[in-house]
């Protein structure tokens, strides 16, 4: 008897379609963690510059133009 392995082409789908799903569900995620990043470091640059502004008028009673 010479039985041959392999997988199916059932087993195959099943598997495509498991990795599409994840793949639906973690692209939006995905967006959505790079998007919250940008925001919370435009927020730390914006927090960054306020100080150096407050700093500059400090030593010179007046804010650059």
């Amino acid at each position: 008897m010479n039985k041959e392995k392999g997988f199916t082409l059932v087993e195959l789908l099943i598997v495509i379609a498991i990795i599409g799903i994840l793949a639906a569900i973690a692209i939006p995620q995905y967006s959505k963690y790079r998007q919250r990043a940008f925001n919370s470091a435009a927020l730390s640059d914006l927090r960054n510059f306020k100080t150096s502004m407050e700093a500059y008028y400090a030593d010179n009673q007046e804010y650059p133009n």
